[in-house]
């Protein structure tokens, strides 16, 4: 009886042009997220950082991927910390911060855009504006926001160790790393998913070099690259998993 309902079913969405498959899990380095997922399971995920956590969607997504977590979500603009720590008052799991992840404690100027997910800590380029969905009359304003380093953070919540650090800052990854250089040092950051800039879309901006550079130069390797972003002028950014050598 079962194989005759499940060939009514099959023919029936042939006839429509339709064709059904098992849902397999992704290939390795087909989702990001399935990638961090799997690369950590082999110990408890307990401290998560987002450095540039907008309203909170990723933060969203790695409470349902790490449960258990404190996650740690920064974001400098005050506004938009606002509709992220509205969202996330009632989870005692989920921590905001205000603030800009940098390589210095204190105040920095945040260059304010149209689209409030490209504030930077750094200036538009505005001949690629409209790469980063910005249109060059909306450039320039600017508000001062309090940073801090993730060296410092740690050493004030008595963090040792980071499970994961997850950044989209803009183009300032590598200013954030150099905040976090204890840190790298002891390779105390077991996973880092940031995103990569190959389009000069911001004035002092780190490129993926850039970032592999400083990553490597304290023992952490490439995993992966997802999400490439094309357009009529060539690769504009992405995103990428690094993890320890000895990972």
């Amino acid at each position: 009886m079962q194989q005759w309902i499940r060939h009514t079913i099959l023919a029936a969405f042939d006839r429509l042009g339709l064709e059904v498959r098992r849902k397999r899990p992704p290939k390795w380095g087909e989702d990001a997220y399935a990638d961090q997922q799997r690369l950590l399971e082999h110990a408890p995920v307990e401290v998560v950082v987002d450095a540039g956590a907008n309203v909170g969607d990723t933060v969203h997504r790695y409470r349902t991927l790490f449960p258990s977590a404190t996650i740690h979500a920064f974001e400098p603009h005050p506004d938009v910390h606002r509709q992220l720590a509205e969202r996330f008052a009632t989870d005692s799991r989920v921590r905001t911060h205000q603030a800009a992840v940098a390589d210095d404690s204190g105040n920095r100027r945040l260059y304010v855009n149209e689209a409030h997910v490209t504030n930077s800590l750094l200036p538009h380029n505005p001949a690629s504006a409209e790469w980063a969905g910005a249109s060059s009359t909306g450039l320039g304003r600017t508000l001062d926001v309090p940073a801090i380093t993730l060296d410092e953070f740690c050493e004030a919540e008595g963090l040792t160790r980071l499970d994961l650090l997850k950044m989209d800052i803009q183009g300032g990854e590598v200013i954030a790393l150099k905040g976090a250089a204890r840190l790298l040092e002891r390779q105390a950051i077991r996973l880092i998913y940031l995103e990569v800039q190959f389009a000069p879309l911001y004035q002092g901006q780190a490129y993926f070099c850039d970032v592999t550079a400083a990553l490597t130069g304290h023992g952490y390797q490439i995993f992966g690259l997802y999400d490439l972003m094309h357009g009529h002028r060539g690769l504009g950014w992405g995103d990428a998993i690094f993890r320890p050598c000895h990972f």
